[in-house]
């Protein structure tokens, strides 16, 4: 019974080798005759032209198998970042902003993953937005973003996109989920048409659990790369934006009248821990100078007094 299971996985591994150097070939080919001007194409191209997966392109665990040859054109994610200058004052307000504009599209089309902030009301208060979204919401995010920023007299700092392509990564699964399919249902045959043992019925099981386990997985890697095509991630920064006068010469002068009460309580907080850890030790120097002075000067007195009685004795001799 363990050679037909070694049989039927060997038999499905090979028949996977020989699809995924089917699917491989021809893509290798086109990536050759194609060129770099193939390149220029998809790097060129605006991030809204990329082929849209829509939620009946993510496939469910229980959904037939989905054939390599169906993934068309380059499944590319994109990811955008916005580096944004704003006000401290101002800084909540337009991070709610833009949260509530991608909450009031619907989880469909843009989701939010994260948002901090901290620091409010000070010069060094940030924040950071990570949204989920799709391309033409990106798309229509990005063409009205800096006009926007005006209401709350913030700028665009800065702007990022890059791009990965998935394509390869996305058939090379789709292969091997296939693949674990067809042995698992070969399995399952196995199971029911040819009963035995109890040990050689185990045995099938355990290699039907093992199975199933892997398609799973398989199943979640490919879901999860489909979502970053057919979602795109989008991050905003919020950094402070000063005003002409504090961000001019008297800027550091400023800043410095405003840290004098900060720095004269750090000076006497330091003070006080000096005087707390060298408040003992002074204390046991003290008694031990106390103490020597007063050995010190009984031994003078008694030198004193034994000079005294010397020098009468000698005296009275005469």
């Amino acid at each position: 019974m363990k050679a037909w299971i070694g049989l039927v996985t060997a038999v499905s591994l090979l028949t996977a080798g020989c699809q995924k150097t089917d699917q491989a070939q021809p893509a290798a080919s086109d990536v050759t005759a194609s060129g770099s001007a193939e390149f220029k194409q998809v790097e060129a191209a605006e991030p809204q032209a990329f082929p849209a997966v829509s939620d009946r392109d993510v496939v469910d665990p229980a959904a037939p198998p989905v054939s390599p040859g169906a993934v068309e054109g380059r499944q590319i994610a994109y990811a955008y970042a916005f580096g944004i200058a704003v006000p401290t004052g101002k800084m909540e307000e337009l991070l709610d902003a833009h949260r509530a504009a991608c909450e009031s599209a619907g989880p469909e089309r843009c989701f939010v993953v994260s948002s901090s902030i901290s620091g409010l009301g000070e010069d060094y208060a940030s924040g950071g937005l990570e949204l989920r979204a799709t391309s033409d919401w990106v798309a229509g995010f990005r063409s009205g973003l800096e006009d926007g920023l005006e209401a709350f007299d913030a700028v665009l700092d800065s702007s990022q996109t890059s791009s990965e392509d998935l394509t390869v990564q996305i058939i090379d699964t789709s292969v091997r989920l296939e693949t674990n399919r067809s042995l698992r249902s070969r399995l399952q045959a196995l199971l029911r048409d040819r009963p035995g043992k109890l040990g050689d019925l185990l045995e099938i099981e355990r290699e039907l659990a093992r199975v199933q386990a892997e398609i799973d997985s398989t199943q979640s890697i490919l879901n999860a790369m489909r979502a970053r095509v057919s979602m795109s991630s989008l991050t905003l920064s919020y950094q402070p934006r000063f005003s002409a006068v504090s961000g001019s010469v008297w800027r550091p002068l400023v800043e410095a009248v405003s840290g004098i009460i900060p720095s004269l309580v750090t000076s006497l907080a330091g003070v006080v821990t000096f005087v707390a850890g060298a408040l003992p030790w002074v204390i046991a120097l003290g008694a031990l100078c106390w103490v020597g002075w007063a050995g010190l000067g009984r031994l003078r007195r008694r030198r004193k007094t034994q000079a005294s009685s010397h020098g009468g004795g000698t005296t009275r001799s005469f």
